[in-house]
């Protein structure tokens, strides 16, 4: 193992890393974390904001990571010319999904507790289409992204290894 292999190894480390501390973590807020707050009221509004300005900043930091190893990653696997086609769409749907992503990320950053506040309670969703809706969106858009980039990540790398015999 030379050099470039083991920078190429610590590279992949951090990015799953990375992406496993963002979605795991996210995954965590929404099953475990979210549902018990909404048991107990009583002081949950302060647990909820301080363990989303925690959370915020393990994200930030995640996606600076993921940006960065990302490029680094991709360069690698498109340089030597072994891959083809599906590889590179696929590639392409993970990025476009990832920036999404950052995207979904950053804005929900932008709110500040100030605002969060004062934002009056939504009304539970009363019809099947409008439960539907919401658990699609919002947070729970960065997980399903997120599991969709793992799910991606995973096929680039078969497609790698396919592309390679």
């Amino acid at each position: 193992m030379n050099l470039t292999d083991i920078f190429l190894l610590v590279v992949r480390w951090l990015h799953l890393v990375s992406a496993a501390a963002w979605v795991g973590g996210s995954i965590f807020y929404l099953i475990v974390l979210r549902p018990a707050l909404r048991r107990s009221p009583e002081g949950s509004r302060l647990i909820n904001l301080a363990t989303a300005a925690e959370f915020r900043a393990l994200v930030e930091t995640c996606v600076y990571v993921l940006i960065a190893t990302g490029v680094i990653l991709t360069l690698n696997r498109l340089t030597p010319g072994v891959v083809g086609a599906p590889y590179v769409v696929t590639l392409g749907a993970k990025i476009a999904l990832s920036v999404w992503m950052f995207v979904l990320a950053w804005s929900r950053r932008k709110r500040t507790s100030i605002t969060e506040a004062f934002r009056e309670a939504d009304a539970p969703p009363s019809t099947k289409l409008s439960r539907a809706l919401r658990t699609v969106s919002g947070y729970n858009t960065i997980v399903i992204l997120g599991l969709v980039v793992f799910l991606l990540s995973d096929l680039l790398k078969t497609l790698y290894e396919v592309a390679l015999k």
